[in-house]
Parts: structure tokens; sequence; C-alpha cells
């Protein structure tokens, strides 16, 4: 085996490695792989034919998500060259129930960051918005609190959505996603709950003000890598 050849067996290590649950280790084992790809020159389907997966997660909604939540999946599906869907997900196991929710369809390491990056950043909006509806104490109807508070989730996800590197598929890895997708049965016009307020502009605002906090920052792989999140609670 020459020089090369235990390189390549160092990356297929660590791209396994990328697969542990701890989401540090993970993403650490993903960027040293890359890193080596880049300085030998060494492409994935060099190390082994890139895998297509799919992952499910539940979101904040039921049978129609919020339109600010689809907003930000899809945004964040886009940045990892992932597709992604939504629907009623049935669990393998006998012992979890069925649920309505989100699908990322891409390469297998980088659906599993983007899988992370949606789970943390889902419930820190969840928590925003929480945190705004205890401030609008003076606005009594609860009809108007709910148009506002998704018009601050929205302002919310836009500042985090423009803080997201967006990451690029080769050709034959976007033909191998297009056609996994293809034999899903996705819905082709999801329906999502759409509302707004008359004070829509000032709780988008404050919205995007409540995201400051959020930071992303993402290495390289070529020129991108796996990514951290920063400022989560």
């Amino acid at each position: 085996m020459n020089e090369l050849d235990k390189i390549k067996q160092k990356i297929k290590k660590l791209f396994a490695l990328s697969k542990s649950p701890n989401a540090n280790e993970a993403a650490v084992a993903l960027e040293m792989a890359q890193k080596l790809m880049i300085e030998y020159g060494i492409k994935q389907n060099d190390v082994g034919e890139f895998e297509v997966i799919e992952e499910h997660f539940k979101g904040n909604g039921n049978k129609k998500p919020p339109k600010y939540e689809t907003y930000l999946i899809s945004k964040i599906a886009a940045s990892f060259g992932c597709r992604a869907g939504y629907g009623l997900q049935r669990p393998k196991s006998d012992i979890q129930y069925p649920y309505w929710g989100h699908t990322f369809v891409g390469l297998e390491h980088r659906v599993q960051i983007a899988c992370f990056i949606a789970e943390v950043l889902l419930r820190k909006m969840k928590n925003a918005r929480n945190d705004y509806l205890k401030q609008l104490k003076r606005v009594r109807s609860r009809i108007i609190k709910t148009k506002r508070a998704d018009d601050f989730c929205l302002g919310w996800a836009y500042a985090v959505v423009d803080k997201l590197h967006r990451f690029t598929n080769t050709d034959a890895e976007q033909i191998a996603i297009d056609g996994y997708v293809s034999n899903l049965n996705w819905t082709a016009n999801l329906k999502t709950i759409s509302r707004g307020s008359k004070c829509g502009s000032n709780d988008i605002l404050n919205g995007r003000r409540a995201a400051a906090d959020v930071e992303i920052q993402h290495g390289v792989e070529g020129k991108k890598s796996g990514a951290l999140l920063l400022g989560l609670k």
C-alpha cells in the first residue's frame, strides 16, 4: 500500500467517524477528512461512492407547518446541497407514533450536519418565539398575538438564513439526489399556515434583532466543511 492509499484509508475512517452521534466529534472528523482531501487532491468518489440518504426530524407544526418554519428548513437544505420535504413520518419502531415532520435528502455527511443545525435552530426559534409572546402582554387578542409571533419568527429566520453559506454538489451528486427524491412520495404543493398582522414589519424587525446572537461558522470542504453552531441555548 503506497502513501496515497494510506491517506485514502484514513479518510474513509474519518468519514465513518463523522457518523458519530456526538455532534462535535462528527464535525471534527468530517473537517479533518475534508482537509486531507483538499491537501492531496482526493475526491470523495476516490475513497468510496458517495451515499445519498434521507433523515427525518419533527418540526413545530402538524399537518400544515408554519410558513416561517418551512422557509428556514428549505434554506438550510439548499445551503447544504440537500432537498427538503414535509409529510407524515412513520417510524420503523413500533414504539414510536407517526408524526408530521421534515425530511432532508442528500449526501450522507451533509444531511447529518443539516439535520443537526435544523433541529437546534428550530428549538432556539421556538424559545425566542415564547419569549416574544411574553413581551406582548398588552395584546389581548390571542389571534393577533399568534400573528405577531409568526411575523417575529419570519424575521428571525431571515436573519439566520443570511448567515448560511451555500454548498454545491457535483453534477453526479445532484443526479443521484434527484433520482432518490423521484422515488419518494412527496406532496408537490405543500400547504403551510401563513399568518400576518398589521404590525408585521415591526415584528419581523424584532425577529431579526433577536437572532443577532446566533452564529453559524463554516469551515471549508474544497472550500467547504463541517459547520459549528455557536451562541445557542
